[in-house]
């Protein structure tokens, strides 16, 4: 008997009915469980805001505040959930007399919200008739790669821990978003609870990953931005992969990989319309499923800068290309996609890194670059589905549907993933872009799926 694997966000925990609703969802597995948690809702910006303001912050009063969002979730006193509350006053009494926040501290303390939830659930489930036990990733070994605030499992040395330390006959309550390396703390980047668990799931070998979220699985667009968006019921490992890498927020943008290794599925449930374990709203696994349009579904980013190296003859330089992203890259910026042309090399990188990649770009010494342009206030649009590339005439109705808009599309790029087409275009053209190519492809239901229990 293999062990599942369940996830409920912070989304999942706001207040005391939530955990009633997960002690319903979880009172109907028959088999051995893990349940990875997040913190409880608001408590991780609330934890960062801390640090943030370090010098003024009143320690004692933010605990003891803290403290009382998780009494309110029991309704009573609690003394070792409080001391576990309080593990982290030193650490912040510390950090507020020097006055800035070390990389290991603040891993430790934005974490400590898991931590919490962990204890707190644990506690409750026990208490309402559901045995199981909470296990730490300090206690079980869950291996990082050492890198602070956006750290990897080391999924290797975390098998051999997880395999010594899990009984499958017992249940267990984990907290999500963060590993370990050489004893410190490293968290996983914002929504790691999802890779949390799906690590989990491949150093166990489990049955499967259930994911409970908010939202009724993966759409067809996200629905704040496009009316009339529709269910994608099947998704295989690829397409799901890079609809997180373009900026879907159902997944973290990591947790596919290590399910994906094992061929362990993965299903994503909308806990506020929750039916039964079997009937999720979303499947990923190596289904081949195409749908009848073939595209499956849009996602986008704004998180986005374009880096353009302009210059007579760059595209033809030997080894200029690796320069650039060695430079880049030896500076702790990550690059997520490269498109060149003879008299441009265009990188893409995060907002986040603008001003450093403006320092380390403004010092480099390159003939053949004549010109480095920034360009900003750009969205990445992306879509995706398995087939894209193969079937004639999928990129001409996405591109001639942006036209009919009168949008331009600053960039384009095909082939470095078989599942996926992504093209740039100014952000205040988004919105009117996303909902052209999604009335294109998903009108009058004609890329509608069949039942979500087919797996």
């Amino acid at each position: 008997m293999k062990v599942i694997v369940l996830k409920f966000g912070g989304s999942n925990l706001k207040n005391r009915s939530d955990l009633e609703r997960i002690l319903r969802v979880v009172s109907m597995y028959k088999e051995p469980f893990i349940v990875v948690v997040s913190a409880v809702n608001g408590v991780t910006n609330r934890l960062i805001d801390a640090l943030d303001n370090i010098r003024n912050l009143d320690v004692e009063s933010f605990l003891e505040d803290l403290y009382l969002t998780y009494r309110s979730f029991l309704g009573e006193e609690n003394v070792q959930l409080k001391k576990r509350v309080y593990e982290i006053q030193e650490l912040l009494m510390g950090t507020k007399l020097i006055g800035k926040v070390p990389d290991f501290i603040y891993d430790e303390v934005v974490s400590h919200g898991e931590r919490c939830s962990s204890m707190l659930l644990s506690y409750y489930l026990n208490e309402n008739g559901v045995h199981c036990e909470e296990a730490l990733p300090e206690n079980f070994g869950l291996v990082t790669d050492g890198k602070f605030k956006n750290a990897s499992v080391d999924l290797s040395a975390s098998e051999v821990n997880l395999r010594k330390f899990f009984s499958q006959k017992e249940n267990y309550v984990v907290p999500g978003f963060y590993g370990i390396h050489e004893g410190q703390v490293t968290i996983l980047g914002r929504g790691g609870s999802d890779y949390s668990a799906t690590s989990i799931a491949y150093c166990l070998n489990a049955k499967r990953v259930d994911l409970y979220k908010d939202v009724s699985g993966f759409m067809t667009c996200d629905p704040k931005y496009v009316d009339g968006v529709k269910p994608v019921r099947k998704l295989n490992y690829d397409e799901a992969a890079e609809l997180s890498y373009f900026g879907a927020k159902i997944l973290h943008h990591a947790s596919v990989d290590p399910v994906r290794k094992k061929s362990i599925p993965l299903y994503i449930f909308n806990i506020n319309t929750f039916e039964s374990i079997d009937r999720p709203d979303t499947i990923i696994s190596f289904n081949d499923s195409v749908a009848k349009t073939v595209i499956k579904s849009i996602s986008f980013t704004d998180d986005i800068v374009v880096i353009q190296f302009k210059g007579t003859n760059v595209g033809r330089v030997p080894g200029l290309l690796g320069q650039i992203a060695s430079t880049l890259g030896s500076e702790g910026v990550n690059i997520k996609s490269v498109v060149t042309s003879q008299t441009s090399i265009n990188v893409l990188v995060s907002k986040q890194d603008i001003e450093r990649c403006m320092r380390i770009t403004s010092k480099m010494q390159i003939p053949e670059v004549e010109d480095i342009h920034y360009k900003t206030e750009i969205s990445l649009i992306a879509a995706v589905g398995d087939g894209l590339l193969k079937k004639h005439g999928i990129a001409a109705r996405i591109f001639t549907a942006v036209s009919r808009k009168h949008i331009n599309v600053e960039m384009i790029s095909a082939g470095a993933s078989d599942v996926t087409i992504y093209f740039i275009v100014k952000l205040q053209d988004r919105d009117k872009a996303l909902r052209a190519i999604h009335e294109e492809f998903f009108k009058d239901g004609e890329n509608d799926e069949d039942d979500r229990t087919d797996q």
